[in-house]
Order: C-alpha cells, then sequence, then structure tokens
C-alpha cells in the first residue's frame, strides 16, 4: 500500500514541475566601450503551447535612460512537454557609466514574472598620456593650381557662351525675316504720276541748293522723262525731244503737245546755250510740268506687292519654326552648360 502512494505522489509532484514556468536575464558582457555592443538575453521556460509576450522595447522606448535599442530578435526551441522562447536585445551606449538595467516582466499565460536587475559598466578607451604626445591640428592647405582640372571647364564655358552667341545670330535673322515681311505687307507700287510728282517736289524744296541752273533743269527734264516712258511706253530717257513729242503725237492734245515743246526748249536753251532764267521762270517751268502730269495721268489703282505664293509662306512658315526650335535648343543646352560649369567650378574651389 505504501508503495503505492509513493508512486502517486511522485507522479502528482512531476505534473505540478511540467507545469511551473521559469524566467531570466541575462548580459553576454558586463563591459564595454563606448560605442561597443552588449547582448541583453532574456529567456521564458514554459509549457508548450503557452503563450509568452516579452517587453517591446525600441530605439524610441530603451530598455533604460542613456541604453540605446540596436535591433531585437525571437527565437523558440521546443523540447519535451516544454518550449524555450527568447528574446535578444542588442544594446550599446554612448557615454561612460554604470548604467542598471531594471527588471524585465514577462507573460506567460496570462501570468506575470520578473527577472532580476542587471549592470552594465561602459567605459571610455584610456589614453595612454606619457608615452602619447597629442599633436597640433594641421594648418590649412593650399591646393596648387592645375591646368589639367581647370581646363575642361573653361572649355565648357567658352562652348556655352558660342551656342549663346549662335542663338543670338538666329535671334536676329529670325526678327529681320519678321521685319522684312511686315513691311513687305505694307509696301505700295507707285504709278508713274504718282512717282513724277514726289520727285518734283522734293526738286522743288530743294531749287535753293541748286549751284547752277542747269542741274536745276536737267533734275526736272529727267523727272518728265521717267514720267513719259512710264505712261506712254515710250524710251523717253534715250530720245531727243522731237522724237518725244512725235511719239506724243496723237497720244495728246495739241494744247499738251505744245506746252511740252516749250518746256523741252526752255530746258536745251539753258542747258546748251547756257541761257539764263529768273527764278519765277524756274517756278513757272516746273508748274508747266506739273500740269502736263496732272492733265496726263492715268487713274489706276495702285497695286500692293503681292505677297509669297502658298508653298513659299508653308516654307517661310517651316524655317521660322526650326529657327525657333534651335534657338530654344541652343539656350537650353547653354544655359545647361553654364550651371554644370559653375558647380565644377565651385567644387574645384571648394
Amino acid at each position: 500500500m505504501r508503495k503505492y502512494i509513493v508512486i502517486i505522489t511522485l507522479l502528482a509532484l512531476t505534473a505540478v514541475c511540467q507545469a511551473q514556468t521559469g524566467v531570466k536575464a541575462s548580459l553576454d558582457t558586463a563591459r564595454i566601450l563606448i560605442g561597443g555592443q552588449a547582448h541583453l538575453v532574456i529567456e521564458a521556460d514554459a509549457p508548450r503551447g503557452a503563450k509568452v509576450f516579452f517587453p517591446n522595447y525600441t530605439r524610441t522606448k530603451p530598455v533604460a535612460p542613456g541604453i540605446e535599442i540596436l535591433k531585437g530578435s525571437s527565437s523558440t526551441a521546443e523540447r519535451s512537454g516544454h518550449q524555450l522562447v527568447r528574446r535578444i536585445y542588442t544594446l550599446t551606449a554612448w557615454e561612460a557609466k554604470r548604467y542598471t538595467i531594471p527588471a524585465q516582466e514577462i507573460v506567460v499565460n496570462g501570468k506575470a514574472d520578473r527577472t532580476r536587475p542587471l549592470v552594465l559598466e561602459v567605459r571610455t578607451i584610456p589614453v595612454d598620456t606619457v608615452r602619447n604626445t597629442p599633436m597640433p591640428p594641421d594648418d590649412i592647405q593650399q591646393v596648387p593650381f592645375s591646368w589639367g582640372e581647370w581646363l575642361p571647364v573653361m572649355l565648357l564655358g567658352a562652348l556655352a557662351l558660342v551656342l549663346l552667341g549662335v542663338a543670338f545670330c538666329l535671334y536676329r535673322i529670325l526678327r529681320n525675316r519678321k521685319i522684312g515681311r511686315t513691311r513687305q505687307k505694307h509696301q505700295r507700287i507707285l504709278s508713274p504720276y504718282e512717282k513724277a510728282r514726289l520727285e518734283l517736289e522734293e526738286i522743288r524744296a530743294r531749287k535753293r541748293m541748286y549751284a547752277e541752273q542747269k542741274a536745276y533743269y536737267t533734275d526736272v527734264t529727267l523727272a518728265l522723262r521717267t514720267y513719259l516712258a512710264q505712261r506712254f511706253g515710250i524710251n523717253a530717257l534715250e530720245m531727243t525731244s522731237g522724237d518725244i513729242l512725235e511719239s506724243l503725237d496723237g497720244q495728246c492734245s495739241e494744247a499738251d503737245v505744245a506746252g511740252l515743246r516749250e518746256v523741252f526748249d526752255t530746258a536745251d536753251l539753258v542747258k546748251f546755250a547756257k541761257y539764263s532764267t529768273g527764278e519765277n521762270e524756274m517756278d513757272f517751268y516746273l508748274d508747266s510740268v506739273v500740269r502736263f502730269i496732272e492733265r496726263t495721268k492715268k487713274e489706276e489703282i495702285p497695286a500692293a506687292v503681292t505677297g509669297a505664293d502658298g508653298g513659299e509662306e508653308a516654307r517661310d512658315s517651316r524655317s521660322r519654326k526650326v529657327l525657333r526650335l534651335a534657338i530654344g535648343l541652343l539656350v537650353a543646352a547653354s544655359v545647361a552648360l553654364l550651371l554644370y560649369t559653375a558647380s565644377e567650378a565651385y567644387a574645384l574651389l571648394m
């Protein structure tokens, strides 16, 4: 009977022992240098399948003030009816002192258990002041000038300036094309009558500037001959006065031809016979030419300069687009080169 009682008692004690749990904490080293690392190991020996909760330490939630958590890891090892759950934290510190790691609370199946506190000592690196003499800091060293380093920077800067110059030339070409096209649109072809009147008015305005009457009558006659050539289609610039009058016979009235004969006779006398007239006669001579032009002018609508045809206009539009694109690319490339050159020069100077 006693034998059975002993066996039952041993079995009960074994079951109780298997149901118990144990927790502990340890450091793989109790002393480290500043910036060194130590590992805090927390273990929980619990029944298989038990829920184990460890403290959750992070960089913002350290295990103790002044101690930094670098990383954490977990592992579980199973054995007969039990599991060994382990949590490892990698620690470091940056101030030489003794740190107390408080007791850690581990919860197993809702029951809290605590470990014993630990001590971590952080030391500085000892300096041998007897054999090691501290040296003063070195002076600032001047870097010698090197053409090999600066030449590429200078070439890139020169290339950027050349590209800007080419872009400016293309811009001038594009601008001149726009101005020329605008002027062409607004330009008019003057009629023979308008041309003659403009020339005669200019002669009248500078009459007092003529040193000789011969030059005055020559200019008036030239303006008249040019008008006759354009108005009546005759070669008045190469014809004699008599030939001109014969060509105009039938195209102009007798009174106009007679007045024109008097004009030519007066001009021939002044130019070839050294005939001299007064200022009033000079005005009358010019007015006679003006009256002849007024009576013989042809009413016509002045024609405007016709623009380019459709094909030429399309080609001109394409060329302008190409110029704008080229200018934009050149400016962008030059700006990029200038910025790169500036950064490289700054790096060399610093």
